[in-house]
């Protein structure tokens, strides 16, 4: 599945958040009931793609430092996950 294709699935909304010691992102679903039957390479898609919007709208070096670690972390997580 492509990941243009998930967004007409399910979305997922993606916010930094934390204390000034720990920032990390938090995912929720826009639509909860669906996340009953995702498979986890869906998810991971979907975590990459609104980790992509988000970084659309962030300014901070150090937030967009985040997301870049967390979409790489993301991508080799897809990697291992698919044959």
């Amino acid at each position: 599945m492509k990941e243009t294709e998930v967004e007409t699935l399910f979305q997922l909304d993606a916010k930094i958040g934390g204390n000034s010691k720990r920032r990390e992102i938090l995912y929720s679903f826009i639509e909860p009931l669906n996340s009953l039957y995702l498979e986890k390479t869906e998810i991971y898609r979907a975590q990459i793609q609104s980790c992509r919007n988000l970084s659309k709208y962030i300014r901070s070096n150090e937030d967009t430092q985040i997301i870049d670690k967390e979409i790489s972390q993301l991508q080799i997580t897809l990697s291992l996950q698919t044959p």
